[in-house]
């Protein structure tokens, strides 16, 4: 039997749940917002699970637990990891010698002082866990640093209050996000921040355009992905004079805006690989 386990029924996992009927006939949907798992005998039977919560602890446990009843998950749990946790996703992206943007941890305010000195102004903050650009901040200055930097003082979580810090790279407010499934690159996109944002989220206003695949970007995106095992990310990256640097890999990718800007369903696409590759 095959599951998808939601959070919240966005318009990604409307389309996944009716890619995956019209593949597989039944699905198995567990809400983990509303429902607890592990009660039902539906579980144990399940062979496949598509894990889609917006939460990363959420997908991250759910995952986990599933996976211990014996149920193959996509993502796995050690994708959900290694891409929801920023300070672990660029461990992986390093180890597998991908280029980042200069990056360096802070785990007190004087050590992110010391390190704002050495990066130079401006300079961009994030939390270690996060998305839809929340909380990652420009500091241009050290006063603007220690302004950020009493604020996440005062966070309860002890995670929350360590600080990662990387050199600001010019990217005109554009990034690139390619969606990987399986093995192979289904295309790629332009995000071009909104007028006054520097931060080129779609949650935060981006525009979205269709954006060529080249030789070098198809082998970032498919090495990023290889790195923390995914088979269905998206992988975000800057454009430089020098090549194109990684900058993020997601676990489970939203793919409105991709499929604005091209006009293909991943929905489809990934149920058709989950067919190839698992049907029994």
């Amino acid at each position: 039997m095959l599951g998808l386990v939601i959070d919240v029924a966005r318009v990604e996992e409307r389309l996944i749940l009716s890619a995956l009927r019209e593949k597989f006939g039944q699905v198995y949907v567990i809400d983990v917002g509303s429902e607890p798992i592990g009660l039902g005998v539906a579980e144990t039977e399940l062979g496949l699970a598509v894990i889609r919560p917006i939460s990363m602890l959420r997908a991250l446990y759910s995952a986990s637990f599933l996976e211990a009843l014996g149920v193959h998950c996509i993502n796995s749990s050690e994708t959900i990891m290694y891409s929801g946790d920023k300070i672990l996703s660029y461990t992986r992206l390093l180890a597998n010698k991908l280029p980042v943007p200069r990056t360096v941890l802070a785990f007190s305010k004087g050590a992110a002082l010391s390190a704002g000195s050495e990066l130079g102004y401006p300079l961009v903050v994030k939390p270690p866990l996060g998305s839809w650009g929340r909380l990652v901040t420009r500091a241009r200055t050290p006063m603007e640093l220690e302004v950020f930097l009493a604020h996440r003082e005062a966070a309860k979580a002890p995670h929350q209050r360590v600080v990662v810090m990387q050199e600001h790279v010019e990217t005109r407010g554009r990034d690139i996000r390619c969606l990987v499934v399986g093995d192979g690159v289904l295309g790629c996109i332009e995000r071009v921040a909104r007028n006054g944002e520097w931060r080129s989220n779609v949650a935060l206003g981006a525009e979205t355009k269709p954006y060529k695949i080249t030789g070098e970007l198809e082998d970032l995106a498919l090495r990023a992905a290889m790195s923390v095992k995914g088979f269905f990310v998206s992988i975000d990256l800057f454009e430089t004079s020098n090549g194109f640097l990684v900058n993020e890999v997601n676990a489970v990718p939203e793919f409105k805006g991709f499929m604005r800007a091209t006009g293909i369903n991943p929905a489809m696409v990934l149920a058709e690989k989950l067919y190839q590759e698992y049907r029994k």
